[in-house]
C-alpha cells in the first residue's frame, strides 16, 4: 500500500492530503492537551507556537484534499472502464496437463484516472463514447440537471465547504493571531468556524455512507467505502464536540475539547488510510449493466487449442 506513489491519480491524491492531514492534527491536538495532562512535559510556547503552527498546517492540508475532492467528483460520470481481457494461465502441475482460463483488466480499454497508464496530469481522459475529457469544474448546465442530483458530488461539495470553513478557525489559530482575539472574536468566529466546519464533515459522511447503501436506512459494512464514510463520521462528531466544548468555561472543558480533537484525528486517519486503501485497489471494473463472465472452457480435437465461451453474451475466444 505505501510502497507505491501514484501522484497522476486523483483518488490517491485526496487520500494522501486528508492522511497526512489527519496525521498532523492529532500531533496538534498533543500539542494542545499534554500541557494540561502532564505540565511536566510542556516547553516553552508548546500549545500557542507549536499547536497552532500544526492547526494550520493540517488545515493547509484538507483545503488541498477537499479540492482535489471536488475535482475527482466532477470527473465521476465519465463512462467506459477496463475491457476484459482472457489470460491463459498454466498452472505449478503443468506436466500433469493442468491449466486455467482468467479473465483480467485490459488496460488499453480505459480512460479513466484509475488506470495507471493515463491520468489527470497526463493527459486528456474521457471514454470514446462520450468523448468527455477531464475538466476542472462542471459546466453550468452539467452542474444543474446532474451534479446537484448526485449524492456523491454533494457529499464531496460539503466535504469542501466544512473544510474551507474550518480553515479560517486554522488560520486565527496562528502563533500572534490567536493571542490577539477578543473573547467576542474567539466565540463568534474562531469556535464557530470550527463548530460550522465540523457539522458539514458530518453531513459529507452521512452522504458517502448512503451512497454506498442500497437504501438510507440499511447500512453496508460489506463495502469498503461504506467504512470511509463511518470513520469520517466518528470523526466528524469528535471535532464538533471539541468545538462545542471550546465554549464552555468550566475547568474540563478545555481538556476534554483537546482530548477529543486527538481521538476525533485518529478516526479520521483511518478513514483516510481505508480511502488510501481504496484508491489503489481499484480493479477490477465493471462497466454498470455488464454481468461478470461466467467462462466455460472446451478443448478443440483436432488443434487441442482451448476455447474459453463467455456464457453472459456468448463472447468466444481462443487461447
Amino acid at each position: 500500500m505505501f510502497a507505491t506513489f501514484p501522484w497522476w491519480d486523483v483518488s490517491f491524491l485526496v487520500a494522501f492530503f486528508f492522511s497526512v492531514g489527519s496525521a498532523v492534527f492529532i500531533v496538534c491536538g498533543f500539542f494542545y492537551w499534554l500541557p494540561l495532562a502532564a505540565p511536566s512535559t510542556d516547553f516553552p510556547h508548546e500549545s500557542a507556537t507549536a499547536g497552532g503552527l500544526t492547526s494550520f498546517i493540517g488545515g493547509t492540508l484538507f483545503e488541498i484534499g477537499a479540492v482535489f475532492l471536488v475535482i475527482e467528483a466532477t470527473n465521476e460520470n465519465q463512462t467506459g472502464c477496463f475491457g476484459w481481457e482472457l489470460e491463459h494461465v498454466v498452472s505449478e502441475h503443468e506436466k500433469s496437463g493442468k491449466t486455467s482460463v482468467r479473465y483480467k483488466p485490459e488496460k488499453n480499454a480505459c480512460g479513466h484516472h484509475h488506470c495507471g497508464n493515463r491520468g489527470f496530469l497526463r493527459g486528456a481522459l474521457g471514454s470514446k463514447g462520450s468523448q468527455r475529457r477531464w475538466e476542472w469544474w462542471p459546466t453550468w448546465h452539467e452542474l444543474r440537471t446532474h451534479y446537484l442530483r448526485e449524492i456523491g458530488f454533494l457529499g464531496s461539495f460539503a466535504e469542501f465547504v466544512g473544510a474551507t470553513v474550518f480553515y479560517i478557525n486554522t488560520i486565527l489559530a496562528l502563533p500572534g493571531v490567536y493571542s490577539s482575539l477578543s473573547q467576542g472574536v474567539l466565540w463568534g468566529l474562531y469556535w464557530l468556524t470550527y463548530l460550522v466546519g465540523g457539522g458539514l464533515f458530518i453531513v459529507s459522511s452521512a452522504l458517502y455512507m448512503i451512497e454506498t447503501q442500497p437504501n438510507w436506512y440499511t447500512p453496508a459494512p460489506h463495502v469498503l467505502g461504506w467504512w470511509v464514510g463511518v470513520w469520517n463520521m466518528i470523526g466528524s462528531i469528535g471535532w464538533t464536540l471539541a468545538a462545542a466544548l471550546g465554549y464552555c468555561d468550566l475547568s474540563g472543558c478545555q481538556y476534554q475539547s483537546n482530548l477529543t480533537l486527538i481521538w476525533a484525528s485518529i478516526a479520521f486517519l483511518i478513514g483516510s488510510l481505508t480511502l488510501w486503501f481504496e484508491a489503489l485497489d481499484k480493479y477490477p471494473v465493471e462497466k454498470e449493466g455488464h454481468k461478470p463472465p461466467s467462462l466455460q472452457v472446451t478443448s478443440s480435437p483436432k488443434s487441442g487449442k482451448l476455447r474459453a465461451y463467455d456464457l453472459n453474451n456468448d463472447d468466444t475466444r481462443s487461447m
